[in-house]
């Protein structure tokens, strides 16, 4: 279940992470494995030909992975680190959409980005830790 932090982590916390492009091309991209399949394929319609490689959607073109969107490599930065925390502002819907519903993560926003298609998530802010189940919820946890 993702974490969402409205508020930035103190440094004694989970490293934040703000530039997800840089991040992935430095980090995420070397340990890409069959788990990145999927997530390419749902928010950039992209195949994965290998650790370093996808085919363009538009023509098949083989493209380097650094390629890929800023909420795809966002998404693939939260599952393959789960000890830090990603900023998710440049993530589109579809993004979202596939964030939301991975099994772990933290991620980071100071304003409602939210998937309408969102199960449950824990919220974490100064005060506690707890577990949110709707959008509604959520949305209204964020104007607190």
């Amino acid at each position: 279940m993702i974490t969402v932090y409205k508020k930035k982590p103190s440094p004694n916390d989970l490293e934040l992470v703000t530039l997800n492009d840089i991040f992935f091309n430095k980090s995420t991209a070397t340990r890409m494995d069959d788990r990145a399949k999927e997530i390419i394929a749902k928010i950039d319609q992209s195949e994965m030909l290998s650790p370093y490689a996808i085919a363009s959607r538009f023509d098949g073109m083989k493209l380097n992975i650094d390629k890929l969107s800023t909420g795809c490599k966002t998404a693939l930065n939260i599952l393959y680190n789960p000890d830090k925390v990603f900023d998710i502002r440049e993530c589109g819907d579809n993004a979202l959409d596939v964030i939301y519903a991975l099994p772990s993560g933290n991620v980071y926003c100071d304003y409602p980005l939210i998937s309408f298609d969102m199960d449950k998530v824990m919220v974490r802010d100064d005060r506690s830790v707890r577990e949110v189940e709707s959008y509604e919820a959520l949305k209204e946890w964020w104007a607190q």
